[in-house]
Formats: structure tokens, C-alpha cells, sequence
């Protein structure tokens, strides 16, 4: 199914950073590995007040450098281990397969750049659904929760039980 019209031109139109929902995260996807022959992706994410990204880990590593906001990170090893708090102008590198996770815990959404490649982009479009600006975000229903595991278990992407979560301050019993 083709959610937006893609070019395959070096600049992005409007139709392109359609905003997307993914498990409480607002996307667009600013350029695609389709449209530079390449790897990489560059998508906008908004991560609302309250929204937890629990702890997980996959192949591609991500790049986040924030906009706006105020960002909880964690990660399991390198130079960042733990919990760390990110705010706008700053940069995180996570490396691939490093275990980590995210959380806004501040009154405000954080927005940032992501830039990771290709797998990482595939598994988000997956999981992508039009945003209904009409409709506030709302928490993953049951049967996005199921297709979440389906899709993380294709990518092979590993993702933390509820005790694990606990361990580092995430409650993923709601």
C-alpha cells in the first residue's frame, strides 16, 4: 500500500512530510532511502508529554538531534550509559543493537531529526498511520501493540519484558 507520493528528486514537498502516528510518536519522513539511492533516512519525530519508548534495540543506529524540548534517554553501554537528559541543540548517537530507550517526561513535546537507515525506516512505515490532527495522539490500542510485535519479530528487533522495563524506571503494565 503506497501511504504518500514519494519523488525520486533530492528535495521533499509537502505531500511527502504527511504527518504520521507511530505508537504515540508523530513522524514525517523527510527523505527516504528511495529517494537517494541510499541507506539513510531523515524523518521529524514529536514525542508528546508522557509518551515512553520502552527499552528495545535493533541492527540500524539512530541519530537524533533535538529541535525543541527536553528528552530522557537511555542506553545500556558506551559512553552514555544510563539515563541521560538531552535538550535542544544536543545530539545522541545510539549505535546499533545498543539496548535503549526514550521518554518525555517534560510538560512540553520535544521534536528532533532522526537519521538512521534503511531497516529502521521499513519498520516505522510499517507501522505508520496517517495522523488525524483533528483526533489528539492517544495511547497504542491492543492490536497496534500486536502489530508491533509481529513487525519487531520480522526485523528481528529485540524488545524488553515488563521486568526488564522495571529495572530502568519504565512501567509498560498500562
Amino acid at each position: 500500500m503506497n501511504i504518500t507520493s514519494e519523488t525520486k528528486t533530492g528535495t521533499s514537498s509537502r505531500a511527502e512530510e504527511q504527518t504520521f502516528i507511530v505508537l504515540g510518536v508523530l513522524l514525517q519522513f523527510l527523505s527516504t532511502p528511495e529517494q537517494i539511492n541510499d541507506q539513510i533516512s531523515v524523518m521529524r519525530g514529536t514525542v508528546p508529554s508522557g509518551v515512553v519508548i520502552p527499552l528495545h534495540s535493533h541492527a540500524d543506529p539512530e541519530i537524533f538531534y533535538l529541535l525543541s524540548g527536553s528528552l530522557e534517554v537511555f542506553q545500556t553501554e558506551g559512553p552514555s550509559e544510563g539515563w541521560k537528559t538531552v535538550t535542544a541543540g544536543e545530539v545522541v548517537s545510539i549505535p546499533g543493537n545498543v539496548r535503549h530507550a526514550l521518554r518525555n517526561t517534560s510538560p512540553s513535546p520535544i521534536t528532533s531529526i532522526t537519521v538512521s537507515k534503511q531497516e529502521l525506516y521499513s519498520f516505522f512505515r510499517e507501522l505508520a498511520r496517517p495522523f488525524d490532527p483533528n483526533r489528539p495522539p492517544a495511547p497504542p490500542t491492543p492490536e497496534e501493540m500486536q502489530q508491533l510485535f509481529r513487525v519487531a519479530e520480522k526485523y528481528e528487533y529485540w524488545l524488553a519484558s515488563p521486568d526488564e522495563n522495571a529495572a530502568i524506571g519504565i512501567d509498560v503494565s498500562n
